[in-house]
């Protein structure tokens, strides 16, 4: 017998039966969601580039701000 792969509140391991195709039950449908999610999620290129700039804009005016 299969087993839903979702948590309780509780953190506890669901104990219902999976629905067909899937690993989670009808209740817990929302993490296998969010599991998808998560799992494909990456940085892009173009964002860590905007991110990093971002922080080193930051850091010089900080520095030249502080330095008199």
């Amino acid at each position: 017998m299969a087993q839903c792969d979702g948590r309780t509140k509780k953190g506890e391991r669901c104990r219902r039966e999976p629905r067909a195709g899937s690993a989670f039950c009808s209740i817990h449908v929302d993490q296998e969601v969010r599991a998808r999610s998560t799992r494909t999620a990456e940085w892009d290129r173009d964002s860590t580039l905007k991110a990093a700039l971002g922080f080193a804009l930051v850091g010089a005016i900080l520095l030249f701000r502080f330095r008199r």
